[in-house]
């Protein structure tokens, strides 16, 4: 299994965390891109991607990851749109957090799929259809895993779960009580 995550300027960084944790004791392969060589993630780390993204194509992964932030800057880059469209064209896994999907709205992935996002979708309808968004803090439809900001384990759990990563349900269940401090005797 091998993930891209697509890291840009303001990324919440703590809102992909559990899942890249998740992915890296999975062994899953990680790499991470974005427009530039680094990135400063909302938090003012530096961070210094795999390979940017002229560098990547769909076909090498398994799962595209895509933070939220801040998607205004971002939404007329053909470069992030072209990569998220080959991604679905090839129903790869698209799991994107907050305000990154808007980026799929932006690239035309969403289309008539039940999605979840924090963004206030009236400031965007450009990008959303009302009528398909979930009343869930997350939601799998097809080959996409949305999520409400503030859902980040919940994202993390059901990415993992849709990549089949967890043992079993007991696995997915310990995994759930880690992140939430609430494995102490």
């Amino acid at each position: 299994m091998k993930a891209l995550f697509l890291l840009y300027e303001g990324y919440v960084d703590w809102e992909i965390s559990a899942l890249s944790y998740i992915l890296s004791v999975t062994d899953c392969e990680i790499e991470t891109t974005a427009l530039q060589s680094e990135v400063k993630h909302c938090g003012q780390f530096t961070v210094k991607v795999t390979k940017t993204i002229d560098e990547c194509t769909a076909g090498e992964y398994d799962l595209l990851i895509i933070p939220g932030g801040d998607p205004v800057p971002l939404l007329e880059e053909s470069k992030i749109t072209t990569l998220i469209q080959e991604f679905d064209k090839k129903n790869k896994w698209i799991a994107a957090i907050c305000g990154a999907s808007t980026l799929l709205g932006a690239s035309s992935v969403l289309r008539e799929r039940e999605y979840s996002t924090s963004i206030e979708i009236e400031e965007f309808q450009a990008f959303f259809n009302p009528t398909y968004k979930s009343k869930t803090d997350v939601t799998v439809c097809e080959n996409l895993i949305t999520a409400e900001g503030n859902a980040y384990i919940e994202f993390a759990i059901a990415t993992g779960k849709q990549l089949n990563l967890f043992e079993d349900r007991e696995d997915e269940l310990e995994t759930v009580l880690f992140f939430k401090n609430q494995l102490r005797n």
